[in-house]
This record gives C-alpha cells, structure tokens and sequence, in this order.
C-alpha cells in the first residue's frame, strides 16, 4: 500500500483540513481558515446575506452572521455602532439594509450606552426615508418603543432641514408597510404649541416645515392627538407642555 496516498503535508484532499493547520469545515463540505467575529460583521455590513451562496440558505446565513454580530455587541457594542458608521457612510456596501440591521440590533440588545450610541447614529445610518422604514421594521424584531427609541426616531424628524423634511414626506411616504404615518406617531415629535402644531425646534424655517409635514402626513385624521399606532395599537397620549 502506498501510504503517500492516505497521508501527506504537500497533496490533501478538499474534504480534509491540512495536516497541522488549524481548518474548520465550510458550508461547501470541505475546510477552510475560519475568521473571528469582527471579520464576519465587516463581511455581513458589506455583502448581507440576502440571496445566501451557493452552498447555504439565506436564512442560516443570517442567523450565522446575527450570531456574530451578537457576540460583538456583547464584546464592544459601541465598538459595532461605529463599525456601521464608518461603512454605510462610506458608502462601501451595496444596499444600506445590513447596516440598518446590525444598527437596529445594538438599539435592541446592547448595553445603555450601546442603545444611545445606536439611536443616536440613526440619522447618520438611516439618510433617507426608506432606510428610515426599514429600520423601524428590523428594530420591532429587537426590542419594544420606550422612551429612547422614542426620542431616537423623533430626532431623526426633528433635526432636519426644513426643505430635506418636506422632501422626505414628498418622495418616501410608505415603504414595507411603514409610513411616516406610523413613524410619527409613535415616536412623538413633540409640538410646543398643540393649538397650531408647530415643533420644539430653533428655527422658523422648521417650524413651517414640520408644520407642513404634519398636516400633509396626517390629513385622514382629525387631530394630532388622535392618531393610532397602528403597531402597538394603542392611542398615543397627549404630551404635556414644557
């Protein structure tokens, strides 16, 4: 028997790791170097996993690239929220979803400081209205509306221009049965004067336009205080005053 053929440094088959190495098996039934958690989540931030590969189900993908992504979150969450930064700014990955994903994922199950650091980078992440919907949708998967998520949303409304507001309410009114009929009322953009439903905001020019955004957004509604939540299905309460 030529023992050359059962084993060698130099010749090994696909379905074997490499004598003295340190290979894992992949998805494609043979081995390979395996990569540690922070490599994984640039990976899923850039290439997502929507589609899966060849070898594995979109869905298992996703769960191995959430799994990751929650080891990094217990490690070093805000390390993971500037991680999304950098790569959806840059504009390094395709579609933005992954890095609204992981970003909805440190708002739901980091720390507090990993949550605020999350809902804080979220008009950073999330540049438009469709990202805006789609985080919304991914952050219900996570965790519930309290407070901060609250006032996370509110800002992503209440910091804008009044021209780039009026903008978004034109262009992206609904996406993936989100709105900013949903949006607004759960996240309580709270107005200074409830009688003319103008904004707490520093400017007149936002005033007028959030003015605008909220009649133009809630004009099958008698009144501001009126809206339903269609996700929590409960009546938003008046907010008191200043």
């Amino acid at each position: 028997m030529n023992l050359r053929k059962l084993f060698s440094t130099r010749q090994t088959p696909q379905n074997q790791p490499i004598p003295g190495t340190v290979q894992v098996p992949n998805t494609a039934g043979g081995y390979a170097w395996s990569v540690d958690d922070w490599t994984r989540l640039d990976r899923f931030l850039v290439l997502g996993s929507e589609g899966g590969t060849y070898y594995i189900h979109p869905q298992e993908l996703t769960r191995q690239n959430a799994e990751a992504v929650i080891r990094c979150i217990e490690a070093d969450g805000r390390r993971v929220v500037q991680r999304v930064i950098t790569i959806s700014e840059a504009g390094r990955a395709p579609k933005n979803d992954p890095a609204l994903f992981v970003l909805a994922m440190c708002a739901g199950l980091g720390d507090v400081q990993t949550r605020k650091a999350a809902l804080d980078a979220l008009p950073r992440v999330a540049r438009i209205g469709t990202h805006l919907f789609h985080f919304l949708e991914f952050v219900e998967g996570f965790r519930g509306w309290g407070r901060g998520l609250r006032h996370g949303v509110a800002r992503w409304y209440t910091g804008m221009a009044a021209e780039r507001l009026a903008y978004q309410a034109v262009k992206y009114q609904q996406r993936d049965g989100w709105g900013h009929r949903d949006g607004m009322p759960c996240a309580w953009p709270i107005p200074t004067h409830p009688p003319d439903n103008t904004m707490r905001c520093s400017t007149g020019s936002h005033k007028v336009g959030m003015r605008w955004a909220i009649r133009f957004l809630t004009t099958k509604h008698s009144t501001w205080y009126g809206l339903l939540s269609r996700r929590s299905g409960q009546r938003t309460s008046k907010p008191s005053s200043p």
